[in-house]
């Protein structure tokens, strides 16, 4: 099954102050002629930060067709919750993900997590956390599926889940960021999720900025007639507001 994924190609920078801050960006393509087709994703994120705390919100959708009908139609959408511990160096998260996608038969995914996590490195220029913690997963099907080794309409699991992120600040006006996610399934032995997301953003003024993301998300048990690996490379415009 796919996994529903955080998003690299909406790059947000927040401030300590308590101020919701958010960013949506619109990548758009089509082509025509022996091969028509047109793709459009759309990415939203907020986040509101203090001292001690940071609450984000994300979301996105995404849609293809081509000559043989549409090939991707999404849509996810997340919520995470950090708190600082008393030394600052760890913190607390919480998160709830609910994702999205009919052409790979998943006709609904929720996740609910919760753990710890350290800042390795935390600078106005750099930031590398690593976390880790138990959550629960359950998906519905669009048609009963082939799901660790029964025919299903249903799945529900209890998962593991590993995190490392960092943020990079390159120059005044460019900043990357990437995220590598582990998702171990605890009911079916051997079975897991990944998700890999890496984005860049260049400020074409204040509140626009250009934008680049790869994601790449793996899945060791996809379903019958379903790819373990699924990615997407996108690059469009961002506006942020304040």
């Amino acid at each position: 099954m796919l996994l529903a994924p955080r998003w690299a190609c909406a790059q947000l920078n927040p401030k300590p102050d308590g101020v919701f801050r958010s960013l949506f960006g619109l990548s758009v393509s089509a082509s025509e002629g022996n091969t028509r087709s047109t793709t459009a994703t759309l990415t939203g994120e907020a986040v509101r930060q203090t001292e001690d705390s940071k609450w984000g919100l994300v979301g996105r959708a995404n849609y293809a067709r081509a000559d043989t009908g549409t090939t991707a139609s999404n849509l996810a959408l997340g919520t995470q919750y950090d708190r600082n511990l008393m030394n600052q160096e760890w913190f607390g998260f919480s998160k709830l993900d609910y994702f999205r996608d009919r052409p790979a038969n998943i006709d609904s995914r929720v996740s609910a997590y919760g753990g710890l996590g350290k800042h390795v490195i935390k600078t106005e220029e750099n930031t590398w956390d690593l976390s880790g913690g138990l959550g629960y997963s359950e998906d519905k099907y669009v048609q009963p599926a082939d799901v660790a080794g029964d025919l299903r309409s249903s799945y529900g699991r209890t998962e593991l889940v590993l995190i490392e992120a960092s943020n990079h600040k390159l120059t005044p006006n460019t900043s990357a960021r990437q995220k590598f996610e582990v998702y171990p399934n605890m009911r079916t032995r051997g079975e897991y999720r990944t998700v890999l997301d890496l984005g860049l953003a260049v400020a074409i003024t204040d509140r626009m900025q250009l934008t680049t993301g790869i994601l790449h998300r793996y899945s060791s048990d996809p379903g019958v007639g379903l790819k373990r690996s699924d990615a997407l490379f996108t690059t469009g415009i961002a506006v942020r507001f304040e």
